[in-house]
């Protein structure tokens, strides 16, 4: 059942964003990939991963009942906001991504309805954004959202969500620390290849009984530079040869790695994280 609306305050905290950023140039092609040949841990390139303002990429899947609707690649400085409507609130943060009405993609009027109650309570959209080596988000509309980070083909919907999107304050949902740790363990031959997609079930509670595809609304959001690490750790293995890796950071250029520089700059990468939760002193 689709949540009832609730009252709506607003959240107090919101800064006003500057003019909305352009749709992201793309990164530049991997043909020309720029070696970087005995750099030390103080030039470690990845660490532009966390640099404050560096934009991430993010590709946003949008499914209604388990067919995919939408895909769009979005990288702005504010993050991003999903919305239900062209018409929004361009002073909150966040570059609007528009979900589709479902007239476009469904047949069954019932569910119709249901999918445009649904973003209709969006509001001023599902906020998600990074500051340093968290990814946070906040909902500024009716809607309670569920969230997981599961894998790319499928939520993990055998067990309950990682926890809600709050609505007065914001929530981390993603750290980076504990994904470069779970991809060195992957670099060196034992564990399993890390989480990073982003799952939420918008409007209705987690599937965890049942199949994701009853869901009316649930949206995967994937930060492209946190799959090309993965992609890097599969193709480079034990191989002592250079392989070419794309970060999809804004100004970035595809870089050149033997597996063992890789490695290398993935430890110095993880000895300057925080490994306390958000908040935590």
């Amino acid at each position: 059942m689709v949540l009832a609306p609730l009252p709506d305050p607003g959240p107090p905290s919101l800064a006003v964003a500057p003019e909305p950023c352009p749709q992201p140039l793309r990164s530049p092609s991997l043909d020309n990939p720029t070696p970087f040949p005995n750099l030390g841990p103080s030039e470690n390139p990845l660490k532009r991963l966390l640099v404050p303002g560096e934009e991430w990429e993010f590709e946003v899947t949008a499914f209604y009942r388990g067919r995919q609707v939408f895909q769009q690649t979005i990288s702005c400085p504010e993050g991003l906001r999903l919305v239900g409507s062209e018409v929004g609130d361009r002073t909150l943060p966040g570059w609007p991504v528009t979900l589709p009405d479902p007239g476009m993609s469904l047949t069954d009027r019932g569910v119709m309805s249901y999918v445009r109650h649904v973003l209709s309570c969006l509001g001023g959209g599902l906020a998600l954004w990074r500051a340093g080596q968290w990814l946070w988000a906040q909902r500024l509309g009716h809607c309670h959202t569920y969230w997981a980070v599961s894998e790319e083909l499928l939520p993990n919907s055998g067990h309950g969500p990682d926890g809600e999107v709050p609505k007065d304050k914001e929530g981390g949902v993603f750290d980076l620390g504990p994904f470069i740790v779970d991809l060195i363990t992957f670099t060196e031959g034992s564990g399993r290849s890390p989480r990073y997609a982003l799952w939420f079930c918008v409007g209705e509670s987690w599937p965890q009984d049942q199949p994701w595809t009853k869901r009316l609304v649930m949206v995967k959001v994937v930060p492209t530079c946190l799959r090309a690490l993965v992609e890097m750790a599969r193709v480079g293995g034990a191989s002592s040869l250079e392989n070419t890796v794309d970060l999809h950071i804004s100004n970035s250029h595809p870089l050149s790695l033997t597996s063992d520089q890789y490695k290398a700059y993935l430890q110095d990468l993880v000895e300057g994280m925080d490994f306390q939760g958000p908040g935590e002193t």
